[in-house]
């Protein structure tokens, strides 16, 4: 009975030893360390918007001009807005989006992707701008065109969670000669003049 005792004795100690006292001083943000946690607990991310969207627009003009306009989420591209609030990392990420434009007056004058970059290729001055706006829309300016007898589409770039927007102004002629106009800062030049 004597070793008995003593075995017993000796599980019951060790059981008492093993109460996990060295846990009780440790914050749940180190324990979230030792087992590489803390970042799947401390960082959100977020699209926007989550899913695939497209929508697409046919207008015919009483002057001849018959448009497609596409407008698509790009999957791929994206502008990043990160913040930290509360020890979480916040990481939005606002996708792009692309309009796929057809453009017909008896033969095809005008088909490109109007996006980031076609704006780039046609006004470099923005290029700060782009970096952090989005596309916003794409529409046919039906007034103007009629008044011109010119294609015109307005082009509606948006920064995420701004009031900032620049608008700009495509004129595409019967040939296929087209003039990029940058609406936003012609108001600001005009106001400032």
């Amino acid at each position: 009975m004597n070793k008995f005792t003593v075995l017993l004795l000796g599980i019951i100690i060790t059981l008492i030893s093993c109460d996990a006292r060295d846990k009780i001083n440790r914050s749940p943000k180190d324990i979230l360390k030792e087992k590489n946690l803390l970042e799947s607990f401390s960082e959100r991310v977020s699209y926007f918007p989550k899913e695939y969207a497209e929508v697409k627009t046919d207008t015919i003009l009483s002057n001849g001009y018959h448009v497609n306009v596409k407008t698509f989420t790009d999957m791929k591209s994206s502008y990043l807005r990160q913040f930290k609030h509360d020890s979480i990392n916040y990481k939005y990420h606002y996708r792009d989006y692309k309009a796929q434009v057809v453009a017909r007056q008896n033969k095809i004058i005008f088909n490109d992707v109007i996006d980031k970059q076609y704006i780039l290729n046609h006004d470099k001055t923005v290029s700060y701008y782009m970096e952090t706006s989005i596309l916003k829309s794409v529409w046919v300016n039906q007034e103007e065109s009629l008044n011109q007898n010119k294609l015109v589409l307005n082009i509606l770039f948006t920064q995420p969670k701004s009031n900032t927007e620049k608008l700009f102004k495509l004129v595409i002629d019967n040939k296929g000669d087209k003039k990029l106009i940058n609406l936003t800062d012609l108001d600001h030049n005009y106001l400032t003049a």
